[in-house]
């Protein structure tokens, strides 16, 4: 079996898709077994919908949009009173939905699968899946192993001892990494994509597990895969993204990979954290630019703009953050399991904490308006006023 899955052998409940996977709800790569192609069966719209499991909210102008399991992308045209469901061509779990426009926007999801509206998510369409995303990375692989044998091939006769081992040696691996990336091919579509961004540019990035991270600069016509450019040898998951304010792409993940980009992609900077966890989620304060992280087991560290060192805050919890958002007052709130939330309003150096009375897990969460925040989770939406927070 080619299908690489770290998780085989643990509890179900650290398969984990992003933090959600803490709490048990979803697995990586749980739908690659069906007997049914979901990507090939559009999603049918349920009254239950808003019920449902539901990953990610957002707000797009005066709009807001969530998505989640069963290929649901649900719109709210008054602050999260109604809903309607677009018309989706996939009924895999969607992870991540983003906006360049009030029109056209970007969807994620199991399967390594990339949806976009024209007309504000009323239609989505499918761009690319988990198919071609490997056929990329055996191309890569492929050109790779195929330089390095061609070196190898032409050392001299009289080439240092070391100098060939070495190169034969990165040969053989290389070769290996292509018979990985084949036998991912043959397996199919696997991989589930968990975050979506665009940039002022309209640039379009896409990450997920496995270390999948990809880029669009025509609208999702065309697609340049950028998980080999990442120094990310043992393709660690990238649960996150963040578009900072200056147009810089951070990318988080498992084992605190921190990865940053400020020429849209084309090299990545290592800001790894000290810490073996994962990072679900990141937020950039607007005023001072320092980024924030949360993850496993109440984990948070934060990076004050132009240093080095990650400093870690003692939030004195153990439940898992997954969700995050900056509020228009510029404070900082996060969601995760047991129907946990914190909120900060300096940078996250100290936090006010409180508990959904549901103590239901919080994938995603959104600010409705002065008083209120949306929280998107295990079973639909839930309306929490700031006033919660101690």
């Amino acid at each position: 079996m080619f299908l690489r899955n770290r998780f085989s052998n643990k509890a179900a409940s650290t398969l984990l898709l992003g933090a959600m996977l803490c709490a048990g709800l979803i697995t990586y790569g749980s739908l690659s077994t069906a007997k049914v192609d979901l990507l090939q069966i559009p999603a049918i719209p349920s009254v239950n919908a808003t019920r449902s499991l539901l990953i990610d909210v957002e707000r797009v102008g005066k709009n807001l949009f969530a998505a989640g399991e069963f290929g649901q992308i649900l719109k709210s045209e008054d602050n999260g009173q109604t809903w309607t469901a677009g018309k989706v061509p996939v009924s895999v779990t969607l992870t991540s939905v983003a906006f360049a426009n009030e029109a056209v926007g970007y969807a994620v999801g199991h399967d390594g699968v990339v949806l976009k509206t024209e007309d504000g998510g009323v239609n989505w369409v499918k761009l690319i899946d988990g198919g071609t995303i490997n056929q990329f990375v055996l191309d890569i692989a492929q050109a790779k192993a195929d330089a390095l044998q061609e070196q190898v091939e032409n050392l001299p006769d009289n080439a240092p001892a070391d100098v060939r081992e070495a190169l034969e040696v990165a040969a053989e691996e290389a070769a290996f990494v292509v018979d990985t990336a084949q036998g991912d091919l043959e397996v199919g579509p696997s991989k589930p994509l968990l975050d979506v961004i665009v940039n002022g540019n309209g640039n379009v990035f896409v990450a997920g597990a496995y270390g999948q991270l990809l880029k669009s600069t025509d609208q999702g016509a065309s697609w340049v895969y950028l998980g080999d450019r990442t120094n990310n040898p043992n393709n660690y998951h990238l649960n996150t993204m963040l578009l900072s304010k200056t147009g810089e792409i951070w990318v988080a993940g498992e084992q605190g990979t921190v990865l940053v980009s400020a020429d849209e992609g084309e090299t990545w900077i290592n800001k790894k954290i000290d810490y073996d966890g994962s990072v679900f989620a990141l937020m950039e304060a607007p005023d001072t630019r320092t980024v924030v992280a949360v993850g496993l087991r109440g984990h948070a560290f934060r990076l004050p703009f132009g240093g080095e060192q990650w400093e870690e805050v003692n939030t004195n919890l153990r439940e898992t953050f997954s969700g995050a958002t900056v509020l228009a007052d510029g404070s900082m709130v996060v969601v995760g399991s047991r129907g946990i939330l914190a909120r900060s309003t300096d940078d996250f150096r100290s936090i006010q904490v409180t508990r959904r009375a549901d103590k239901l897990p919080s994938a995603s969460v959104v600010q409705l308006n002065d008083q209120e925040i949306l929280l998107a989770g295990l079973r639909g939406f839930k309306t929490l006023p700031l006033s919660e927070f101690k």
